[in-house]
């Protein structure tokens, strides 16, 4: 659960430095806000992805597929947004998934560690587009 743990952590490391360069751009020709929502897309779809083999043992495993798949189309769509509503989009996305992980019953699935360190992550992840949506409103 180590290792399980260490691989979350790093994993936030992206969207905290990239938070932190879009508000302190120590370089200029870095475009930060594109390659947070880059790194948004591509963790939210991977975190969907993630659902699969557990979905696979659910009885209905219909609805949880068609949510797990919906999810990364819809980060992906939202690319074609403005990046203050790209942003919001990718906020509410990654609360819809751990809301429906809620829903659809898995919770009860994953190790208590585990649900505490993805109570955390997904936190830390949503304080992360809110303050780049706040700091884009504030413009």
């Amino acid at each position: 659960m180590l290792l399980l743990q260490g691989l979350g952590y790093a994993g936030l490391l992206p969207f905290l430095l990239l938070t932190a360069l879009c508000y302190w751009p120590l370089f200029p020709e870095f475009d930060a806000l594109a390659m947070f929502q880059r790194y948004s897309a591509i963790i939210l779809g991977f975190m969907a992805g993630v659902l699969w083999p557990v979905w696979s043992q659910q009885a209905a495993h219909k609805a949880l597929a068609l949510f797990a798949v919906a999810l990364p189309v819809i980060s992906f769509a939202a690319g074609l947004l403005p990046d203050s509503l790209l942003l919001l989009v990718e906020l509410l996305l990654f609360l819809v998934l751990r809301v429906g992980e809620r829903w659809f019953g898995l919770d009860e699935q994953y190790h208590p560690v585990y649900l505490q360190l993805r109570n955390r992550l997904t936190g830390v992840v949503v304080l992360c587009h809110a303050l780049l949506l706040f700091n884009l409103l504030a413009l």
